[in-house]
């Protein structure tokens, strides 16, 4: 029993010593991680001051500066790149700019107003929208992601028209002529709630002309 427990005991050993100096290869050499080093440039200064001080130390002692992982810094200095290329490719396709071949000019996407979040879950919604020229809490978008629509549901909303030229007439109107005036000139809209796929929160509408208008949402402007 006792010398059953010694042998895991050593084999435990030797897989955790294995571990710290790495596997060996075939020619007895020890196989080790490489190490990166910034390059001497990278610490170069534009100021001629500091570039004389830093030739000074430079020729007392050449130090290399070791490059730190990702797991010491505890973060991904290159994610914001990769997650802004990503939201460029999408932005372009929405514009039909299609795949970038190569040796050609790359087209610029146009400008987008804000990115909407969900405001319950922090869920992207919409990456390119246009804001509203008079309720600045309010977009509308065509392009959506994260999106579900109620097509269940109907909302209707009566809108007004021409009351500018009503304002114009002269001629007095009894009380009923004008409410069935009303009647025939405002225009009833049909919408569908827009839901998040995530939290069920309603964060816009859907129009017949498939287009989607958020109200109730983060937005982050650029």
């Amino acid at each position: 029993m006792e010398a059953e427990l010694n042998s895991t005991i050593k084999t435990m050993e030797d897989k955790l010593s294995s571990l710290e100096t790495g596997s060996s290869s075939g020619n007895g050499k020890v196989a080790t991680a490489v190490t990166k080093y910034y390059d001497d440039i990278y610490f170069d200064s534009d100021s001629e001051d500091e570039d004389k001080a830093a030739q000074v130390t430079k020729k007392k002692k050449k130090k290399r500066h070791r490059i730190p992982t990702n797991d010491e810094l505890l973060y991904d200095p290159e994610k914001d790149n990769r997650d802004q290329a990503w939201v460029d490719a999408r932005r372009r396709g929405y514009h039909g700019f299609g795949i970038q071949r190569p040796h050609q000019q790359q087209q610029p996407v146009p400008n987008s107003d804000a990115v909407l979040n969900c405001p319950a879950c922090m869920t992207t919604l919409c990456l390119d929208c246009q804001r509203h020229e008079s309720y600045k809490t309010q977009y509308r978008a065509m392009f959506v992601m994260n999106c579900s629509v109620n097509k269940e549901e109907i909302l209707r909303y009566k809108t007004p028209e021409n009351r500018k030229k009503r304002r114009g007439r002269k001629k007095m109107r009894s009380d009923c002529e004008d409410a069935a005036e009303q009647a025939e000139t405002e225009v009833e809209e049909v919408y569908h709630p827009v839901m998040c796929t995530e939290c069920s929160t309603e964060v816009a509408v859907y129009d017949k002309d498939e287009v989607f208008h958020f109200f109730n949402v983060l937005a982050s402007h650029s």
